[in-house]
């Protein structure tokens, strides 16, 4: 079953579109073999990584892993639903929160 994952970045209105393409050739890096980046979007003052991936949950720790240094990590907030659902399931370990996405 495919799913798309949705990693939200924070504060990212200001960001450069070269700043935005840097950070998903990261995470393209970091799920070689999981999934494949989707492209992004700018919503509300935040920037929404999409991935494609049969295993939205081992994606999102393997991007937590990310070596240091790595701006998304510490903020990092992500969703996940079947590509042809609708409901969203939202993966935060501070817990619940708001999670806007254009679709």
């Amino acid at each position: 079953m495919e799913y798309l994952l949705a990693l939200q970045v924070p504060g990212s209105s200001m960001r450069r579109l070269d700043e935005i393409e840097g950070m998903e050739q990261r995470v393209s890096a970091a799920v070689r073999g999981l999934g494949t980046v989707d492209g992004h979007e700018a919503v509300s003052g935040e920037t929404n990584i999409f991935i494609l991936t049969p295993r939205p949950l081992e994606v999102f720790e393997r991007i937590r892993g990310i070596p240091e240094g790595w701006e998304l990590v510490p903020k990092l907030k992500a969703a996940f639903r079947k590509v042809d659902g609708q409901d969203l399931e939202v993966l935060d370990p501070e817990g619940p929160h708001r999670f806007r996405v254009g679709w």
